[in-house]
């Protein structure tokens, strides 16, 4: 029994995750020499304090893998303005087509992180905190 409530909350997780993004109305939130950044706003939950969000990176050119857009589903924390990587789906084209993978955990990306000065994930986290504030008192 506990392996089926295991396996049913993880299909209808997925089935959330997938659904969500497949729909998503990506919003352009930065620009680098890299490429564009993107967050789905209709997507932005906050539960407990935290705001959790979809956010798309697409580059001009293939990374070292060959993928070309990360889908990243993130949790920030406005308050200590922070944010935290919860899965990252890697895909092989442009604005996150295709099948997407799951990506590998990276060290780096684990746990709390407080966004580099001036990186694109400082400005990425400031937007959506703002978008919380101002639009989604939930």
């Amino acid at each position: 029994m506990r392996k089926f409530t295991l396996l049913l909350t993880t299909l209808v997780f997925s089935l959330t995750m997938f659904a969500s993004t497949s729909v998503a109305e990506w919003t352009k939130v930065d620009k680098d020499w890299l490429g564009t950044f993107y967050v789905d706003f209709a997507s932005i939950r906050k539960i407990d304090g935290y705001i959790y969000f979809w956010r798309l990176s697409d580059f001009l050119k293939p990374d070292t893998d060959g993928e070309l857009s990360y889908k990243i589903y993130t949790q920030g924390d406005c308050k200590l303005f922070r944010y935290k990587v919860l899965s990252v789906f890697a895909h092989k084209q442009t604005m996150g087509e295709g099948i997407g993978e799951v990506s590998e955990p990276v060290k780096v990306l684990e746990g709390w992180i407080h966004p580099p000065l001036n990186s694109t994930i400082k400005h990425t986290l400031k937007k959506v905190c703002m978008f919380v504030q101002k639009y989604r008192e939930l």
